[in-house]
């Protein structure tokens, strides 16, 4: 049997598959987490309905039990449109992490095999996996690719309305849903900051703070398919902006710094700061919205500013690859630049000129950053 490792590939018999998956926590399955399979196209639009969990379709059927569930696939009967299916593990509802399910253990005909460490793993939604065609032949890519927040908003980024709640109402007390997140902001002009979609969404009240304050905000446009949130700070004095880069961004290779307020609570009220270099122009499957980056993040960082050397803003953070080292994603700023166009916010921009050190990056770009704390009722 073959041993996959996340990334690698392998090409599978025929369009009719069978895979089994066990998870380290006997019973999770159908009880606190569940398995998804979503048609896609090669840029993972959605191509038709998701077949969640012991829900089958024409091209699918779920086999096994809780243990060990099962599936056969009958890949040359995807709806139209589809070149690849996505396997996500995911929580019901996002109710908590799923290195609640330990490991994973994921076989592909027999022949197949792909093993998954997840008890450092803070997501709550996992894709695992992805069947896919490639000049007429059909294979399987394991991957390890996360959702903080959930299958429900993975779909919404594609386009795509899933429930991913449990299908008989079942929830622990107090976890229906996210009632409380955490994330970063920067200011973008006077009164607006900019952070991630996925840090809000669903929330009924949300507020920024820093050493300069804590101040209601409202969300004027969100942007849930490239996860960029615009907010209006309410009665606040006037913001200190920070300023983009003129041109194309940045280059393969250049220093990156994050500024974010990662682990609140924990890594204490101040701002934090990672350094590292871009090390990829696309994210993946080649999304060209996307910058990939080494500076290490942390869940709290989602929203933080990507500073180059010359203290001007080249993305927003956005997303990271568990089970890999430091392979981090974010907008790129032409991107956001483009969003507070249509948003009528006039960015503040800056050509090439002065390089400042990690430290007086820091203090000069200090005063425009905010943690966004959001809650529902």
């Amino acid at each position: 049997m073959m041993v996959l490792a996340p990334g690698a590939n392998a090409a599978i018999s025929s369009a009719r598959s069978q895979w089994t998956l066990e998870c380290g926590k006997s019973s999770a399955f159908g009880d606190y987490a569940a398995v998804a399979i979503l048609p896609v196209d090669e840029k993972r639009r959605p191509t038709g309905d998701p077949a969640l969990f012991q829900t089958s379709h024409g091209w699918m059927e779920w086999k096994g039990d809780q243990e060990n569930v099962g599936c056969a696939l009958n890949l040359a009967e995807l709806p139209a449109g589809s070149d690849r299916v996505l396997i996500i593990v995911y929580t019901f509802s996002a109710v908590g992490p799923v290195s609640d399910l330990k490991t994973l253990r994921f076989q592909v005909d027999g022949q197949l095999d792909y093993s998954l460490d997840l008890r450092d793993n803070g997501e709550s939604a996992i894709i695992i996996g992805e069947f896919y065609t490639r000049n007429q032949q059909w294979k399987f890519r394991a991957l390890a690719e996360g959702s903080a927040y959930g299958l429900a908003a993975f779909g919404r980024r594609i386009g795509l309305e899933i429930n991913d709640a449990h299908p008989k109402g079942r929830s622990s007390p107090s976890e229906s849903g996210r009632s409380s997140a955490t994330g970063t902001g920067f200011a973008v002009s006077n009164n607006h900051v900019l952070t991630c979609a996925h840090v809000i969404e669903d929330m009924q009240e949300i507020h920024i703070s820093s050493f300069e304050g804590r101040y209601r905000v409202e969300p004027v446009v969100v942007d849930r398919r490239n996860d960029i949130a615009l907010l209006r700070v309410l009665d606040c004095p006037p913001l200190k902006p920070v300023a983009f880069k003129e041109g194309f961004g940045c280059d393969l290779g250049d220093n990156v710094v994050a500024l974010g307020f990662p682990l609140a609570g924990f890594a204490g009220g101040g701002v934090q700061v990672t350094q590292g270099g871009v090390s990829g122009l696309f994210g993946l499957h080649n999304d060209s919205s996307l910058l990939q980056f080494t500076a290490p993040i942390q869940p709290g960082s989602s929203g933080s500013p990507l500073f180059d050397s010359s203290g001007a803003v080249v993305g927003l953070v956005t997303s990271s690859l568990p089970d890999a080292q430091n392979m981090n994603f974010a907008v790129k700023a032409p991107l956001l630049l483009s969003f507070l166009g249509a948003c009528r916010v006039e960015a503040s921009k800056t050509s090439v000129g002065k390089t400042f050190t990690t430290a007086e990056l820091a203090r000069e770009a200090q005063a425009s950053m905010w943690r966004v704390e959001a809650r529902n009722f």
